[in-house]
């Protein structure tokens, strides 16, 4: 599934943050056409557990998510992918094992390496520092793809607003 354009996988925290807590759609008006240009034309992906994380909140977010075609659901390369992320990312390591939701951050990783090196993760997380307890950034930098933050994303995309 290794594609020839690069673009981005994006986290939950990531679409939450946008939401809920910086990037209100009603006043950064601008800031969400140019997200959903890139939702349409499949350069801004997430994998299907984002959206699943999404509905436990069932607000606004999740009813504005679960309209969009930018969603990509499992398939045999990703899973193949994720199987070697928790592999080297042990139970208790990066998937906490004892949420009762499925977290998504595997998966996102995952989607991010079978797209292709071109391709970087959107996320809120800060990397894990000395903790053992791994974080987005850092399995990112373990398997060579780059994480940003949205602020790192508007720069790369050298969004201004005025």
């Amino acid at each position: 599934m290794a594609e020839l354009f690069p673009g981005y996988v994006i986290d939950t925290n990531a679409l939450i943050d946008l939401w809920r807590r910086w990037y209100a759609r009603d006043v950064f008006v601008g800031v969400w056409r140019n997200f959903e240009k890139l939702f349409k034309s499949g350069e801004i992906v997430a994998p299907s557990q984002v959206l699943n994380e999404l509905q436990s909140q069932r607000d606004e977010l999740y009813e504005w998510a679960r309209k969009q075609k930018f969603f990509i659901d499992l398939d045999e390369e990703q899973r193949n992918a994720l199987n070697e992320i928790l592999r080297d990312f042990p139970e208790d390591t990066f998937v906490d094992v004892k949420r009762t939701k499925p977290d998504a951050d595997p998966f996102v990783v995952a989607l991010a390496r079978v797209k292709g090196p071109k391709w970087k993760v959107i996320s809120s997380e800060n990397p894990g520092g000395t903790s053992p307890r791994k974080r987005i950034p850092d399995v990112c930098a373990h398997y060579g793809i780059k994480c940003l933050r949205l602020l790192d994303f508007f720069r790369e995309k050298q969004w201004r607003f005025e």
